[in-house]
C-alpha cells in the first residue's frame, strides 16, 4: 500500500513529491499548459527575452522541440518573437503581456499548492523542515559521486526527457 505510516522517510521525500507535481500539473492542464512550455515561461520571466538557441540550451531540449514548443506558446499569445537589434537573422523571445499574466497565475497555483502543502504545519516547524532539507542536500552533494557537480548537473542527469509537444 502507498500509504504505509512505517515507510522510509526517502519513500515519503519522493511521495510528497510526485503528489505535488501531480497537483502542480492538473493545474496547468488547466491553463492547456504542459511542463515543459511552464519552463519556458519561468525561464523567460527570470532570465528576459534570448534567442531560441539559447533557449533550448537552457531548457536542454533539441532545438527542433524548441521550435515546435515556441510555436504553441506564441499561437497562444503567450511569447513575443522579436527582430535582435544586433543581428536581424535572430529572433528573440519574449514573453508577451499574457505570458506575464500566465507567470502571475503560476506563481498563484504555486503559492495555493505549497498552503496545501504545509496546512497544519507551524511556521518553526515550516523553517525546521526547510533547514533539514538543506542539511539533506548537502549531505547528498557531499558524496563522493557528487562531487563536483552543481545542482543543476545532478537535475540534468536524474531528470525525465522534457516532452513540449502535444501528443
Amino acid at each position: 500500500m502507498l500509504f504505509k505510516e512505517d515507510v522510509s522517510a526517502v519513500m515519503l521525500l519522493e511521495q510528497v513529491s510526485h503528489l505535488s507535481r501531480y497537483h502542480a500539473m492538473k493545474r496547468m492542464e488547466a491553463l492547456d499548459l504542459k511542463p515543459g512550455q511552464v519552463g519556458i515561461l519561468f525561464t523567460l520571466s527570470s532570465e528576459g527575452s534570448m534567442s531560441q538557441k539559447r533557449l533550448a540550451e537552457k531548457m536542454g531540449i533539441t532545438p527542433p522541440s524548441m521550435t515546435a514548443a515556441v510555436r504553441k506558446l506564441e499561437s497562444r499569445g503567450y511569447i513575443v518573437k522579436d527582430a535582435d537589434i544586433s543581428d536581424q537573422r535572430v529572433f528573440k523571445i519574449g514573453l508577451s503581456d499574457k505570458g506575464r499574466e500566465c507567470i502571475k497565475s503560476l506563481k498563484g497555483i504555486m503559492d495555493e499548492i505549497e498552503e496545501n502543502v504545509f496546512r497544519g504545519i507551524t511556521h518553526d516547524e515550516k523553517l525546521f523542515l526547510r533547514r533539514l532539507l538543506l542539511e539533506m542536500r548537502k549531505n547528498l552533494m557531499d558524496h563522493k559521486e557528487l562531487r563536483g557537480l552543481d545542482m543543476y548537473s545532478v537535475m540534468e542527469k536524474t531528470r525525465p526527457p522534457i516532452h513540449l509537444e502535444d501528443k
